[in-house]
């Protein structure tokens, strides 16, 4: 989870890749319930967390055979250019090379660990920019 400022917020314990994002969020949310004051920005991927969720903010898909609204246009654009901070935060993130090789140790906390120091230090390159 990360914010408009590019910071990192929140991450989840790992998840082999071949598990959606979608079923990370409702294991990790059986726990940690997202506020429902803050507005949550989803990509498509997440389809369907209308209905369980307040103030989400996901684009507008491009119904079959039709096209979109200037207005559902707009409204993408705009909500595209908040989305690639938070991608760029990610990318930020992964720069430390550890994060995104394959890792052969089994185990799974020495990952976590990995990629929390990888966020923070993220973080504080932000900081200190």
């Amino acid at each position: 989870m990360a914010d408009r400022d590019r910071r990192i917020l929140y991450s989840s314990r790992h998840y082999p890749g071949r598990v959606h994002d979608k079923v990370v969020l409702e294991n990790e949310s059986e726990t940690k319930k997202l506020p429902q004051k803050i507005q949550k920005l989803f990509d498509l991927a997440f389809l369907g967390l209308e209905a369980e969720y307040e103030n989400v903010i996901m684009p507008k898909k491009k119904p079959k055979g039709h096209e979109l609204t200037e207005r559902q246009k707009i409204s993408n654009k705009n909500i595209s250019r908040v989305r690639v901070k938070i991608e760029n935060a990610f990318a930020g993130v992964k720069r430390l090379r550890i994060v995104y090789h394959v890792s052969r140790t089994k185990r799974d906390h020495f990952i976590d660990q990995t990629f929390s120091v990888a966020c923070g230090l993220w973080n504080y390159y932000l900081a200190t920019k």
